[in-house]
């Protein structure tokens, strides 16, 4: 199945993932890190984004990242190939460094801003680095708190500002807030976006991105469907899929069904728990599994597409 293009409009506002390839390190040293934020800056300036966080991890990084009037894959394509080529001679290697395409998810900033920021922080801390997002230094996290002055090339003002009027009390409420829990459905949605992996808001947000990118708004896929049409590629019946059965061929169809469902018929994780009978922590390990897979596993691939494409006839049924 094709892939779906960026949806770029001026204003809006990506959480934006870039890992290394095959889950390689991407940052050995301070001095790399340093580079790979050099190139960033230059690339901000020329293609007139903002960045409002950021987190870098040690093979791989995430933004919040907000367009003007160049799309989006101007600064990540520019950025990709300066550090690959820069990386790629430090080290005397070639070959890809980065994992294919970049994933950016598209977000509605008067919703999800806030929870985007707080998800991006938290990354060393949902990584069990640190247990502080403050003792991770490789992040924006303390130009919000007010323990760093913010980099030049990262404004804080907007971001902060939703939290309060004047900055002590904005603060205030940032800390308080990233003292919260992120109920598990919307940590899913944050990954993964609410619609087709690359749109997070409701379904007004949706339909009015879409119909502004020149799309027509699909209709729903029930989950009873999509059990269907997973049963009928994986050549098993909808009820083995909801047996107690824990054989690799009914976990591997399982698994796809919740990835598919979460990514394009957005539903959420506990949703197919639900439907299936089975634990969340079993579920999310699964579908984590299966996400690996695909990046290695041609077959799976071809059964995914397969099930996608059946997705896409049912929809304009």
């Amino acid at each position: 199945m094709a892939r779906k293009p960026r949806i770029h409009y001026p204003g809006a506002i990506y959480h934006v993932m870039l890992r290394g390839n095959a889950k390689q390190t991407i940052f050995h040293k301070d001095e790399e890190y340093r580079y790979f934020e050099g190139v960033l800056a230059e690339g901000l300036e020329q293609y007139s984004l903002t960045l409002h966080a950021y987190c870098w991890m040690e093979n791989h990084v995430h933004m919040a990242l907000q367009v003007k009037d160049k799309p989006l894959s101007k600064l990540m394509q520019n950025i990709s190939q300066r550090y690959t080529h820069w990386f790629n001679k430090r080290h005397d290697r070639v070959g890809h460094l980065f994992q294919g395409r970049y994933k950016a998810i598209l977000v509605d900033k008067d919703a999800y801003l806030l929870e985007l920021i707080r998800y991006i922080h938290l990354n060393p801390v949902r990584a069990d680095m640190v247990t502080d997002p403050s003792d991770y230094l490789l992040s924006s996290h303390a130009a919000y708190a007010g323990q760093a002055q913010p980099p030049f090339w990262l404004t804080v003002d907007w971001g902060l500002g939703q939290f309060g009027e004047t900055e002590s009390a904005a603060r205030a409420a940032y800390l308080h807030f990233m003292g919260q829990t992120t109920e598990g459905k919307l940590l899913e949605q944050l990954r993964h976006g609410s619609k087709e992996g690359r749109i997070l808001g409701d379904e007004k947000f949706i339909k009015d991105v879409l119909t502004q990118n020149g799309e027509t708004v699909p209709a729903e896929v029930t989950i009873s469907q999509l059990v269907d049409v997973v049963a009928h590629v994986y050549q098993i019946s909808p009820l083995e899929m909801t047996s107690a059965s824990r054989s690799r061929h009914l976990v591997e169809a399982r698994a796809m069904t919740a990835l598919i469902g979460m990514d394009h018929c957005d539903y959420s994780l506990s949703n197919f728990a639900q439907h299936f009978n089975r634990n969340m922590p079993s579920m999310s390990k699964r579908v984590k599994a299966i996400r690996t897979c695909l990046t290695k596993d041609r077959l799976m691939r071809e059964k995914m597409e397969h099930i996608q494409e059946q997705i896409t006839t049912i929809r304009k049924a």
